[in-house]
């Protein structure tokens, strides 16, 4: 479980900010709604398959904090796709398409979601993998033996990690950690959590420190970040985003489990 004492505060994206369209012609094969019951609530997700034939490896995302639609996520998507990964993202209750009332049931949300994702045809249930991000990764970790339960993943990304030592180990899962240079808690969340990690579990953990990077993980060796500005979505850290395609494709992580 998540101790309360390791809430920090999350500077994410606010509702007003822009949030252009993803760009996934020609690198989508298929762009499929789906339709998610959350107790009282009904979310609006997406799966984007990518280009070619047979499974792809599915990369599910989990959001960080503030009224987040799937297009927050979509610069994601317009990385992975031509990687050959399938992506899912949803808009949290109450923002985008979804029912329901903003503020409550995230982590019970995420999970629904997670259960209606890998359930999809198209994906491989052998080759998932979960990106949460800042508050995500408290979510993940209070719900993550749920998430086991319905599909156990093969590897976690933890991209603005909030997630302090003892609360890291509630994902036994191999993980990689990425942070940016500029955050408070550095040590904590970086690597004393990653180091936790591999004391505890053995299934192995990986840490990229983003340098010049704020929050989010977006770049600002240029500049702060202007929100309202739609280019926002190409300012991604290259750095990070690299790192995690390449754990993201390491052969032995895309085949654990395969043989």
């Amino acid at each position: 479980m998540v101790g309360a004492g390791s809430a920090l505060v999350d500077p994410a994206p606010t509702p007003t900010d822009a949030l252009p369209t993803p760009q996934l012609e020609g690198i989508a094969r298929e762009r499929r709604e789906v339709r998610i019951q959350s107790g009282n609530a009904t979310l609006a997700g997406e799966l984007d398959l990518p280009v070619g034939d047979g499974l792809a490896p599915l990369v599910f995302i989990i959001h960080h904090s503030g009224l987040v639609t799937r297009d927050a996520y979509g610069y994601l998507a317009e990385i992975l796709l031509p990687e050959g990964f399938a992506v899912f993202r949803f808009d949290k209750r109450g923002v985008g398409q979804s029912t329901g009332v903003y503020g409550c049931c995230e982590a019970d949300d995420a999970l629904a979601a997670y259960r209606a994702a890998v359930s999809q045809q198209g994906i491989d249930r052998e080759r998932v993998f979960i990106v949460a991000q800042s508050i995500g990764t408290q979510h993940l970790a209070i719900q993550f033996a749920a998430f086991q339960a319905i599909q156990s993943p093969l590897g976690v990304a933890l991209l603005s990690n909030l997630l302090g030592p003892e609360e890291i180990t509630a994902i036994a899962a191999p993980i990689l950690v990425i942070v940016a240079d500029s955050e408070p808690e550095l040590a904590r969340i970086g690597p004393g959590a990653v180091t936790a990690h591999r004391e505890q579990l053995p299934f192995g953990a990986d840490l990229y420190i983003a340098e010049g990077a704020e929050h989010t993980l977006f770049d600002i060796t240029d500049g702060p970040m202007d929100w309202s500005d739609p280019g926002w979505t190409k300012r991604y850290h290259r750095g990070a985003m690299a790192h995690l395609v390449g754990w993201l494709r390491d052969d032995y992580t895309l085949t654990r489990g395969k043989s």
